[in-house]
C-alpha cells in the first residue's frame, strides 16, 4: 500500500516578487498581470518515499474533478493507496461516495486531516516549494503562458526525491 499525503491548490497569474536586478539609477519595472482570477488549479499527491503525481486544470476542483484526479492516481500508481487529506466538502461529497462504491474494495483508502490544520499535510511543502522558489519572480499574460512553467516548476520538484522525502521531515508535520 502506498501512503499518500494530496492537497489542491491554485496558480494565479500575479506572481510572487522577490528580489531582481537593474542597472545602478535604473529602477526595475516588472510587467505583470492584475487579473487575480485568472489562475489554475493543481492537486497532488506526495509519497514518502519521494513520488510526485500532479494533475493541472483550468477549472477549480469540484466532486466531478475530484473522481478525475483519483482514477488519474489510479492508473499511475496502480495498487492500493492511503491517501491523507484535508476535509474540503469535495472529497466526501455523495458523488465522490458513488464512485468510491464502484471501485475495487480496498483499491481506496481516504483519511480525513483535522480541520484547519495544514501543518500536518506533507503536501502543503510543495505549494511553498512551488510558489515560493519554483515560480517566483516569472511573470506571464495568461494562464496559457503560465501551464507550461507550471508543468516545468513541478517536474523539477518530482525529480527531485530527496527534497519530497524531506518534506515529511518537517517537524510539525507529525509524520513517523
Amino acid at each position: 500500500m502506498l501512503l499518500l499525503y494530496s492537497d489542491e491548490a491554485s496558480v494565479s497569474l500575479v506572481p510572487v516578487l522577490s528580489r531582481t536586478y537593474a542597472p545602478i539609477g535604473k529602477t526595475p519595472c516588472i510587467t505583470i498581470s492584475t487579473e487575480v482570477s485568472a489562475r489554475l488549479y493543481i492537486a497532488s499527491a506526495i509519497s514518502p518515499e519521494g513520488d510526485l503525481f500532479y494533475f493541472v486544470r483550468n477549472q477549480p476542483f469540484d466532486s466531478k474533478a475530484i473522481i478525475e484526479y483519483l482514477t488519474y492516481l489510479k492508473q499511475q500508481i496502480n495498487r492500493q493507496m492511503l491517501i491523507i487529506w484535508d476535509g474540503a466538502s469535495i472529497h466526501s461529497s455523495q458523488e465522490v461516495k458513488q464512485w468510491l462504491a464502484t471501485q475495487k474494495e480496498n483499491d481506496f483508502f481516504l483519511v480525513k486531516q483535522p480541520h484547519y490544520s495544514p501543518e500536518l499535510n506533507a503536501d502543503e511543502q510543495v505549494w511553498h516549494r512551488l510558489k515560493s522558489f519554483e515560480m517566483k519572480n516569472t511573470c506571464n499574460r495568461n494562464v496559457n503562458e503560465l501551464k507550461p512553467k507550471i508543468i516545468a516548476a513541478m517536474e523539477n520538484i518530482k525529480h527531485n526525491r530527496i527534497l519530497i522525502q524531506n518534506f515529511f521531515k518537517n517537524p510539525n508535520l507529525g509524520y513517523y
